[in-house]
């Protein structure tokens, strides 16, 4: 999960082209051999083919010629399919390299590709780049702009269906029907909004959303807000500069703070601001920082994670050498 948490969409596709062009049948053999019968050169016939041979024909007689073929590729550097693949991510080869060094002492164009057959276990762990189903379609969100937003979900969400919860054009313009709608989900939910100029962002809020007369904010590090204004969304985390996540009066609703909301919308829903926040560190949201409102979707996404209480995200997370142990045991 850490390489889809930090590398995101990035991630998934390489993930998607490992099962793709290099399918389980073609790892049928390197599972049939130790690593270090392996090698790179005519030595492998003595500590592979004539040792293993009967499993080794055994996995070459269910992978086929076409197969045998592939598996061919298994005798080359590693580094060589993480090139095939086009990756070109410095996090995700820095991780492969990582992994290799783990397993063989060496990067991974020093380690053959059959002795890193034990990868294409990881892969298959990893979230599946197809969307989960919608109770109805969106009028705001394309399956482009559903695809980048879900990447950026946590990663609890994944899988689950998305159901709508509210929408102005259902449920009528009002916030405290919002509010109230809020309640048939206590957890996180998309807010999309859709100005009248063709922009559409919003941000992801916990529920239920429970008005005040007082300001007084709610929410969790698990929080963002977005924009497509840029052709594409722009997703912007909390900074941890404060915990100004969302803000739901009984006169507006927002969303960030500091000096300015990220997002601010009126108790009509009919128009709204957009301006640089310190929660997000994001820029205006919308075309202008005063829009005009279109349509506002509500999407519950999962549910929250048990905790006893969340603390403020000011000091890092210290389980690295925890992960390499683990990471280490799992390829040995």
């Amino acid at each position: 999960m850490v390489m889809y948490i930090y590398a995101g969409r990035s991630w998934i596709q390489v993930t998607s082209k490992i099962k793709k062009e290099y399918p389980t049948v073609q790892y049928a053999a390197a599972m049939a051999l130790p690593p270090l019968s392996i090698r790179g050169d005519l030595g492998v016939v003595s500590t592979a083919g004539v040792r293993y041979a009967y499993p080794l024909l055994k996995s070459f007689a269910k992978m086929g010629p076409q197969g045998v073929l592939g598996a061919t590729k298994l005798l080359r550097p590693f580094s060589e399919i993480v090139d095939s693949l086009g990756l070109k991510d410095p996090f995700i080869r820095n991780w492969v390299d990582l992994l290799s060094f783990l397993l063989a002492g060496v990067k991974s164009d020093g380690v053959l590709s059959a002795e890193m057959h034990l990868l294409r276990l990881l892969f298959s762990d990893f979230p599946s780049d197809k969307l989960p189903k919608m109770s109805e379609p969106s009028q705001l969100m394309t399956e482009n702009t559903r695809s980048d937003l879900y990447v950026a979900l946590p990663v609890l969400s994944q899988g689950k269906k998305w159901v709508l919860l509210y929408s102005t054009w259902r449920h009528g313009i009002s916030l405290s029907t919002l509010y109230r709608r809020s309640n048939l989900c206590p957890w996180l939910s998309l807010l999309v909004v859709g100005d009248r100029k063709g922009a559409v962002f919003g941000g992801l809020v916990e529920a239920p959303l429970k008005p005040s007369t007082k300001k007084r904010y709610q929410g969790s590090n698990d929080t963002f807000v977005f924009t497509n204004t840029p052709g594409r969304p722009v997703i912007y985390h909390p900074t941890g500069v404060n915990r100004y996540f969302t803000l739901c009066s009984t006169e507006y609703f927002a969303l960030g703070g500091g000096n300015h909301f990220a997002l601010y919308l009126d108790s009509d829903l009919l128009n709204g601001s957009s301006l640089a926040s310190e929660t997000y560190g994001n820029s205006c949201l919308s075309h202008t920082q005063e829009f005009e409102v279109k349509e506002i979707e509500a999407w519950p996404v999962r549910t929250p994670r048990p905790v006893a209480f969340k603390l403020v995200a000011d000091t890092p997370l210290l389980t690295g050498q925890f992960l390499f142990v683990v990471d280490f045991l799992y390829f040995t």
